[in-house]
């Protein structure tokens, strides 16, 4: 089982750059779901994979402002 911080690091190391503004699911280092709001890449997670606990964030765009 691999762990939320495990897929945090993996989700620091990738190019997601064709999944900025997008909520993302990710699972065994795996994107699941993508959606526009997080609600909804929850709700995906969940559906195809009902008893695992998916890591969720935000990919930033360019215009976002640490």
């Amino acid at each position: 089982m691999i762990t939320s911080y495990a897929n945090y690091e993996w989700f620091l190391k990738e190019d997601l750059s064709k999944y900025a503004g997008k909520w993302l699911a990710i699972i065994d280092k795996k994107i699941i779901a993508s959606s526009d709001t997080a609600e909804k890449a929850i709700l995906e997670a969940k559906t195809k994979f009902p008893n695992k606990r998916p890591f969720i964030t935000k990919v930033r765009d360019k215009l976002s402002i640490l």
